[in-house]
């Protein structure tokens, strides 16, 4: 129900701007704007896509102009991926967004940390106004993490047996 009441209030708040500006509130960006409330993780244009073509076919630079739009008027946030691609992710009504990525298996981790979003509530800068903000920790996750251990202490046993058996041929000569 909250999200509802979310994607409600963006609507308002997104016909509100379009009715100011002299646009139109067409069908299509309607599609868009649902569809960006049923992502709970973060999208490229290419998953809102595919996501939209099983309901709505969109050209993908509609899709792409009207996430700008969206980033704009605080709708959605935007974020470098590496190699010229972005990442969006719903933000109406949230000041902050963090996340840990791992660099192994790329899974994302969304969390809260108060003294991050103190920090940040707190910090000015000059000429400029924050009106959102993403904090991105790269790193590896706990399970990656495991699987490098585990691969680090077979290759030892296998240093080990290696080191073991080349003895045992030394002391035989």
């Amino acid at each position: 129900m909250k999200e509802y009441q979310k994607l409600k209030q963006a609507k308002e708040y997104l016909e509100d701007y379009i009715r100011s500006n002299g646009m139109r509130m067409t069908p299509v960006r309607l599609s868009i704007l649902e569809a960006v409330f049923a992502f709970d993780t973060p999208y490229t244009i290419d998953q809102m896509k595919e996501y939209l073509d099983e309901v709505y076919p969109v050209a993908r630079e509609t899709i792409f102009n009207n996430l700008e739009l969206f980033f704009r008027i605080g709708i959605v946030l935007k974020r470098p991926i590496g190699s010229g691609a972005v990442e969006y992710e719903t933000c109406f009504e949230t000041q902050t967004r963090h996340h840990l990525v791992c660099k192994m298996c790329g899974q994302i981790f969304e969390f809260r940390d108060a003294s991050i979003e103190q920090y940040l509530s707190e910090k000015r800068y000059r000429k400029f106004k924050m009106s959102n903000c993403s904090v991105t920790i790269y790193g590896l996750c706990s399970r990656c993490q495991n699987k490098i251990k585990r691969e680090r202490r077979k290759k030892q046993k296998q240093m080990e047996v290696k080191n073991q058996t080349d003895n045992k041929r030394k002391s035989q000569k």
